[in-house]
């Protein structure tokens, strides 16, 4: 939403820039800059993403300057030659700071990835959107400010929504909100609790609550994440009870040594109906996974949403989970008409 013109936009210092040389806010006046604070491992960046490129290939040419600040929430994302796979990857032109110690993203003010800020041509701050959606709201403002600064040619109308969970007024099914697995922001459901920076060993309790994480077998506690360290006699495992139709982890190893996990929904081995991207199904109909260093993995897409229990088990230690997040489905017979 518009804000007034009271607040001037914080200089961008950050440790290294993709696609460009080092930006200033201050000699990019005159123009309109969009800021996209997003991460690699995330998957709600990743999403968001599609929409800031078709934005940036729209309107650079009428004065629209993007620039993408890439604040990981964990170290290894914030890699160099990572974030340049993932620039060429997805075919990103404009230009991106590595923001690895979070300081752009803090002297914003966000609170979460993915976040958006439109900056007019005198350097203030006119728009700020965090979390999904709102992308022809954005789009909109985009246009006024484009406008406002000078811009007098016909402008598109904005760009229809990738992805149902994006139309305008839709309505979503209930969801589990992200997970973290590192004590400081994890949800550990095992009586035991945390035992942050050590090793401790877990036992499945049978019941679970959804929104948290259960271990089973010996497990070291991080800052940011959680690593097998001895599997039990059937094996080291996570579960985790969630809402959602879909499901993305991020996942990997500390020594980068390929890994097999088994995965599985409701006690049931997934199939070529409900599988993630990145799951396999091997001849005897057992569903995996294959892990070495860490990285976002779709694990399950199901058909619809619902309430679901998922089980991570790995037969060897070394294994790390850093976060899971929950993608619901929308509810079309509730879609907002107006």
């Amino acid at each position: 939403m518009f804000q007034k013109r009271t607040h001037i936009a914080p200089e961008l210092r950050g440790v290294h820039w993709l696609n460009s040389g080092p930006l200033s806010i201050h000699n990019l006046r005159g123009n309109v800059i969009v800021l996209f604070f997003w991460d690699h491992t995330d998957i709600r960046s990743l999403h968001m993403l599609e929409y800031i490129r078709e934005l940036y290939d729209r309107y650079n040419d009428a004065g629209l300057v993007v620039v993408g600040v890439h604040s990981p929430a964990f170290d290894f994302a914030g890699k160099v030659e990572s974030l340049e796979r993932v620039v060429r990857e997805r075919g990103l032109l404009f230009p991106v700071v590595m923001d690895n110690d979070r300081t752009i993203f803090e002297n914003y003010r966000n609170s979460e990835t993915p976040a958006l800020i439109i900056i007019d041509q005198e350097g203030s701050i006119r728009s700020q959107y965090h979390g999904r959606g709102k992308q022809q709201q954005i789009e909109r403002d985009v246009q006024v400010i484009l406008h406002d600064s000078g811009w007098v040619d016909a402008l598109p109308l904005p760009m229809d929504a990738v992805r149902p969970e994006d139309i305008p007024g839709v309505l979503l099914t209930k969801e589990t909100p992200k997970i973290f697995f590192g004590y400081l922001k994890g949800s550990l459901g095992n009586k035991e609790g945390f035992n942050p920076e050590s090793v401790y060993s877990y036992e499945d309790p049978g019941f679970y609550v959804p929104g948290r994480f259960y271990l089973n077998g010996i497990w070291r506690s991080d800052r940011h994440k959680i690593t097998l360290e001895q599997p039990a006699s059937d094996g080291g495992y996570i579960i985790i009870k969630y809402e959602g139709m879909e499901v993305y982890a991020l996942i990997g190893q500390e020594d980068h040594t390929p890994r097999r996990l088994e995965v599985t929904q409701d006690d049931v081995c997934l199939t070529a109906d409900n599988k993630g991207e990145d799951v396999s199904i091997d001849y005897d109909r057992r569903s995996y996974i294959e892990v070495d260093s860490p990285r976002l993995l779709h694990l399950v897409k199901n058909d619809t949403s619902g309430e679901y229990i998922l089980k991570i088990t790995s037969r060897t230690p070394g294994f790390e989970m850093y976060s899971l997040t929950c993608i619901p489905s929308v509810v079309p017979d509730l879609l907002n008409k107006n």
